[in-house]
């Protein structure tokens, strides 16, 4: 058979015949535990492809393929299923989830182990075919198709594997991963728990990696495309200078009689079919030519923001002054917590009417009576609460309750000066 090394073949053999032990143990258990004596073996099995990690940390299974094999030797029941659509995919996961609930709550130990074993064997099988799927796409990409040499080529198969991936995501968007954990809607083992919820997580890990690659996919077939053009223009270049050879040098243009003596004696001119790169005299010349060859990114020009000034002035700090006479308010309420005793309004101003003219301080009667009102109405509730307030005045001719009022007087309300 073409294409296969007889000795790679024979070393896998030679592995699956010296760790028979090994190999039989995970097979017939469902998996096997490392330990400090065999973790070289179990990295050169995982190396070759025999076992694969189990869920369990330092626990490892047989592969599927392997599995598979050995299942049709055995001629046991295998569980493989043809992973061409996700959703034949979840049912068959949903029907092995089914058998296992009903073994488990039956308490049929055997049975349940047995298909606890096939849900794993499917669930890694899924999430193995996917990842090698993604994979083979990711490397489709790095390497521009190089499996093919022509552009073309390389466009029909970037646009077979957009195709693929853009079908492939519609198809997995089509399930939701949050109604796997309705099979967990019962008192489940944790094996089997995490097995699912493991699932549902690579899932939503899967997802944001496939719609990275179809949009790298994107990137690269527009760029497969304009190579394509831009070939097709050099090519019809060159075929159109072929047709007309006006620049091809006359072999005998050393005897024509127009040319200048001068040049007559120079030296020949090296003709070169390519640039030689050690001449320092032609390095700046070279870069400018190749400068001027690259196509340089359209940048759209950016816009002259307009701008306008703005004139600020500080903030003048100013310092906040107390009002003379609101002073000589508190000093009237203190005066009637203090000697606890009724205070006039009126007679309090009679009193420092003269301190107040010396300290160029004037205010009316009236408008006295009404900043005393006032400031009463600006006390908190428990002041308010603690002082009686009595208004003095008449009732104001033609009306019912307009009153001029000539003088209010404060005092403390009586349960306080009971307690006082």
């Amino acid at each position: 058979m073409a294409g296969f090394d007889s000795s790679q073949v024979a070393t896998l053999l030679r592995q699956i015949g010296a760790y028979n032990d090994l190999l039989a143990n995970a097979y017939v258990y469902g998996s096997i535990a490392s330990d400090e004596q065999d973790v070289n073996t179990l990295n050169l099995l995982h190396k070759s492809g025999l076992i694969r990690p189990d869920d369990s940390p330092g626990e490892y299974r047989v592969t599927t393929d392997l599995k598979r094999m050995l299942n049709r030797l055995m001629r046991k029941q295998t569980s493989y299923r043809q992973l061409t659509d996700m959703g034949k995919v979840i049912e068959a996961i949903e029907e092995v989830v089914k058998d296992y609930q009903l073994a488990t709550i039956a308490k049929e130990q055997e049975d349940a182990e047995y298909y606890l074993d096939q849900l794993d064997d499917l669930l890694y099988e899924t999430k193995d075919s996917l990842n090698n799927n993604l994979e083979n796409m990711h490397f489709a990409i790095v390497s521009q198709f190089g499996f093919v040499s022509s552009l073309s080529n390389k466009i029909r198969q970037n646009e077979r594997y957009l195709s693929h991936a853009q079908k492939l995501l519609n198809e997995l968007q089509q399930i939701d991963p949050q109604d796997c954990y309705e099979w967990l809607d019962w008192l489940c083992p944790n094996e089997f728990a995490r097995k699912i919820s493991n699932f549902v997580y690579w899932y939503n890990q899967i997802l944001p990696k496939l719609r990275l690659i179809i949009d790298n996919m994107r990137i690269s077939l527009f760029r497969l495309r304009r190579d394509e053009k831009q070939a097709s223009q050099l090519r019809n270049m060159a075929r159109f200078l072929r047709k007309h050879p006006e620049f091809d040098l006359d072999e005998q243009l050393f005897e024509l009689p127009n040319l200048p003596e001068q040049l007559k004696y120079s030296p020949p001119m090296p003709l070169l079919s390519y640039v030689d790169t050690k001449k320092t005299d032609i390095e700046q010349p070279l870069l400018e030519l190749i400068q001027s060859l690259r196509k340089q990114a359209v940048v759209s020009p950016i816009k002259v923001r307009t701008t306008s000034e703005v004139s600020f002035e500080p903030i003048e700090k100013i310092s906040a002054e107390e009002d003379f006479f609101e002073e000589q308010t508190e000093l009237l309420f203190e005066r009637v917590i203090i000697n606890n005793c009724a205070v006039s309004a009126l007679g309090f101003y009679q009193e420092f009417q003269n301190i107040w003219l010396e300290k160029s301080q004037v205010i009316a009667p009236k408008e006295w009576i009404e900043l005393v009102f006032s400031c009463y109405c600006k006390l908190t509730n428990a002041q308010q609460n603690a002082l009686n307030i009595k208004m003095k005045g008449m009732a104001v001719t033609g009306t019912t309750h307009n009153y001029s009022y000539s003088d209010v007087v404060i005092e403390l309300k009586p349960e306080i000066k009971a307690s006082a």
